[in-house]
């Protein structure tokens, strides 16, 4: 008898839970799978003995809260069941989800201008699909409201890459949505910092920009081949992060999949600085595939 894929949906019991275990009952519901609800009541110390009475107050209440989150899903059908972990949250999450090592983490996201959120921090330490519920086509959504028929890939033909493409391709399949595979050109790197680049007229610069676009043509078609996915796919060039968010507003995506990092500095589209940016900027959730 086959195992039930299982999720792991973190949630705060503030604002952002219901669109967090909106989309985890949505992935759950399409692969049959169990979803455990974890909350982390997160002390950075260990309360005094003292204050144990009111630790267990609070725990009782989270408790019920959790309980009913935990009913809800389970009035729609799907398998669920519920945790609650004392301790440090980052640390907390760390240890579950490597004791039940589940086939996607479904988080919200926030983020801070001087250090790094736990979402953030979550993002960069575990090495399973995270589903980061962001951006105005998550907010709003309700248990059983939640749909996704546009998937965005982008992808740097680098191995980590690959895999999510294969992600995209997989869920694209699961959820009968278009999937659409991208290449950015990080041609800026070498405008901006190649000092010949200005002395250069306006048909070499044409010329450059065609050669350029030509080369990722190619690489995306042999791409696609590859990952047996059928091309519909774009080719643009400029900053990475700032050009997939773009690409899905424009294009009205329900979510995008990319790799957790690609390939080196230069060459990369999907090295961890760009993932973050599209974290931040991102219109729709997004899959984070290591």
């Amino acid at each position: 008898m086959t195992e039930k894929p299982r999720l792991v949906a973190g949630i705060d019991l503030g604002p952002e839970t219901e669109p967090v275990v909106s989309y985890a009952a949505f992935f759950a519901a399409a692969q049959g799978a169990c979803v455990r609800l974890l909350y982390v009541i997160d002390y950075l110390l260990t309360p005094p003995s003292y204050l144990s009475e009111y630790v267990e107050e609070e725990k009782k209440r989270e408790e019920a809260e959790m309980t009913s989150w935990k009913l809800r899903l389970r009035r729609e059908g799907i398998d669920a069941e519920c945790g609650i972990l004392l301790g440090r949250l980052h640390e907390s999450f760390v240890k579950a989800i490597e004791e039940t090592s589940p086939d996607l983490l479904v988080i919200g996201f926030k983020s801070h201008m001087i250090r790094p959120s736990s979402s953030e921090r979550l993002i960069k330490s575990l090495k399973v699909p995270i589903l980061v519920v962001r951006g105005k086509k998550a907010s709003g959504a309700v248990i059983g409201c939640v749909g996704i028929k546009r998937i965005l890939c982008p992808v740097d033909f680098s191995d980590n890459s690959r895999k999510a493409a294969a992600a995209a391709k997989k869920y694209a399949s699961l959820f009968s949505a278009d999937l659409s595979v991208v290449n950015v050109v990080p041609s800026y790197l070498i405008k901006e910092k190649w000092p010949v680049w200005k002395k250069l007229d306006e048909a070499e610069k044409e010329k450059f920009d065609e050669t350029v676009r030509s080369e990722a043509e190619l690489k995306l078609d042999a791409f696609c081949r590859e990952m047996e996915i059928e091309k519909k796919g774009a080719i643009t060039q400029g900053h990475p992060g700032e050009a997939i968010a773009a690409l899905a507003e424009e294009g009205e995506y329900d979510l995008i999949v990319i790799g957790a990092r690609g390939l080196s500095y230069v060459e990369s589209v999907l090295i961890g600085g760009t993932t973050e940016a599209v974290l931040k900027s991102s219109p729709c959730p997004v899959l984070v595939v290591h």
